[in-house]
């Protein structure tokens, strides 16, 4: 590597001018930010949307077979339930129960608008806990639950939508509050998350759920009909093939799958299904483009100043592959340097949308790492691009 063990020459080349080092720099970590960002918002998406399925327990979910996506309001008969925990095999299985339409929360506290706006509201019978969710935040308020009128808030929802005061209990507990047109109390907090179709999330009894959309079934009792089903494979046994066993024994009115093959079929929709999960890979690609555009420049615009330094070292006896090896090193080092900014504004930018969306959008090393090999080829490329020019240096026209 005598690029880099005699004269560094291309560490040289990058900092002669700080001016235009730091202009690269700027323009290298926006595309490393646009790139980020990008596959952040794609993360966050599949993570957001799976977020209630990874919390919730069991190891097979029932859903109806009309229901496409977990956000499709499609429901399947109790029934169901009934049969599946009757199947070899099963140590039990439990119902959960959504609503989003009917679901409309309103803050009646001082200085409030009173306007309301849809709150994905979950329901369980708390006699089934832990078997439902796995989050301690809602095992430790069960007692609170069990009280007429209650719920508890989601503290990730959207504070544009839901100001509530979700980290003091006793204050949270006390804001005038509405639900389906009917009072109701916040007497605590848990944590889920939003997701690309619902602003926040209320927890509540089963009971209660039932008192506040009644209208889920037309005609008998709402709890009849079920969003999901919880079911628990006896320890030992085969998940997979208790999941065929209960798929022959139901109708096909329901599918049944496993927790994780449901989490992938949620994922695969909005990937492959909705335009969402191509636009955050175009973006991708349009920040290495435009990282591309703003290396080759610099790298450009340095080998044309240079170029009678480097018909010198042509004259010299340099061969063409010492400045191939010299501008690889040259985008490798602009790569690198120019990436730690941009991961740094990237995570201040996590945290912020984090905070104000209530987004699974976190910087994972896997996604570090990714954004990194890019700018690596981005940058790597772009100067293999540019170095056809320091190529057609002719030592004759020195002379």
């Amino acid at each position: 590597m005598p690029t880099l063990r005699k004269t560094p020459l291309a560490w040289k080349n990058l900092t002669h001018d700080k001016r235009r080092l730091a202009v690269a720099l700027a323009g290298i970590g926006f595309a490393v930010l646009l790139m980020f960002t990008q596959v952040g918002f794609r993360k966050a998406l599949f993570a957001s949307q799976v977020k209630l399925i990874v919390d919730l327990e069991g190891d097979i979910i029932l859903v109806s077979k009309a229901k496409y996506t977990l956000a499709a309001e499609k429901r399947f008969p109790k029934e169901r339930i009934n049969q599946a925990s009757s199947c070899y095999g099963v140590a039990g299985a439990y119902p959960v129960y959504s609503e989003l339409t009917l679901s409309v929360l309103k803050n009646f506290g001082d200085g409030k608008k009173s306007k309301g706006y849809p709150i994905r509201s979950i329901g369980f019978h708390l006699e089934n806990q832990p078997y439902v969710f796995n989050a301690q935040g809602i095992s430790q308020q069960l007692p609170k639950l069990r009280l007429p009128d209650t719920a508890l808030i989601d503290v990730r929802s959207k504070e544009i939508y839901f100001d509530f005061p979700v980290n003091d209990p006793a204050e949270l507990s006390q804001q005038p509050t509405e639900l389906a047109g009917q009072r109701l109390q916040l007497a605590g907090s848990f944590e889920l998350g939003t997701d690309f179709a619902h602003d926040g999330n209320l927890v509540m009894s089963a009971k209660n759920f039932a008192k506040y959309f009644p209208q889920r079934k037309q005609f008998g009792d709402p709890l009849e009909v079920v969003d999901l089903g919880i079911v628990h494979v006896e320890e030992g046994v085969d998940v997979e093939t208790v999941r065929s066993r209960i798929e022959s024994l139901l109708p096909n009115d329901v599918l049944v799958l496993t927790r994780d093959g449901y989490r992938d079929k949620e994922r695969n929709f909005w990937d492959a299904s909705t335009p969402i999960g191509l636009i955050f890979r175009a973006g991708t690609i349009i920040g290495f483009i435009v990282g591309i555009v703003i290396c080759y420049q610099v790298i450009y615009t340095d080998i044309a100043d240079h170029m009678s330094e480097f018909a010198t070292l042509r004259a010299m006896g340099y061969k063409d592959s010492y400045f191939v090896r010299m501008i690889a090193v040259e985008g490798l080092l602009l790569a690198i340097v120019g990436f730690i900014p941009g991961m740094l504004v990237s995570w201040g930018v996590y945290r912020y949308l984090a905070n104000a969306t209530g987004l699974q959008l976190m910087m994972s090393t896997p996604s570090a790492l990714f954004v990194l090999t890019l700018t690596i080829v981005m940058c790597i490329a772009s100067g293999l691009l540019a170095v056809r020019k320091l190529l057609s240096a002719d030592p004759a026209s020195l002379f």
